[in-house]
């Protein structure tokens, strides 16, 4: 989902600013990131996440987002629900 797809979107609030956070190389229940690919920070409900995915979109910082989706959690990254964000 490209920025273009989100710019006409509402402004998500300032309290759950996007972050960037590190790949991890283990396995996990969901197939490993591509290069470039990183993990949002944590959201407790996909409608906070979609907020912070419109958010996202609208900085126009990242070349690509990918919609929202449960992580079910492992060692590295507690359970929540994250967007994916492309940055080369």
């Amino acid at each position: 989902m490209g920025a273009t797809a989100l710019a006409g979107a509402e402004p998500a609030s300032a309290s759950a600013p996007a972050s960037i956070t590190q790949q991890t190389s283990t396995t996990s229940a969901l197939a490993p990131l591509p290069p470039n690919w990183y993990y949002s920070s944590r959201y407790e409900t996909l409608a906070a996440c979609h907020a912070g995915l419109q958010d996202a979109a609208q900085n126009g910082e990242f070349t690509g987002l990918a919609p929202c989706r449960y992580y079910p959690g492992d060692q590295h990254r507690q359970a929540g629900w994250y967007f994916l964000m492309y940055i080369p």
